[in-house]
């Protein structure tokens, strides 16, 4: 039972370490660094921790959607889209 469990233990190590290798560690910008010497703040996964990142932009950037934003006008309360709030009749 003991060698099973310590096969099964190897196994899961053995397929966690590729996806592990291939993890995008983004740069974080942070006004200090209290990580030693050689190594930066990086976000991964969402998680902020000390290491060397392998992309070029930050997380956030990377989330952030490539088309434009719409400018919307603001509603002004009624449910017409001429305005009219039945506060007056529509034929004078």
């Amino acid at each position: 039972m003991k060698t099973l469990m310590i096969t099964a233990g190897l196994g899961l190590f053995a397929m966690a370490a590729p996806a592990a290798a291939d993890a995008k560690l983004f740069p974080y910008p942070a006004s200090a660094n209290y990580c030693p010497q050689g190594l930066q703040p990086v976000q991964m996964g969402g998680v902020i921790c000390c290491g060397v990142p392998n992309q070029s932009v930050t997380y956030s950037q990377y989330q952030a959607h490539p088309t434009r934003r719409v400018y919307r006008a603001p509603y002004d309360g009624s449910k017409s889209p001429q305005g009219w709030d039945g506060s007056k009749s529509p034929q004078g």
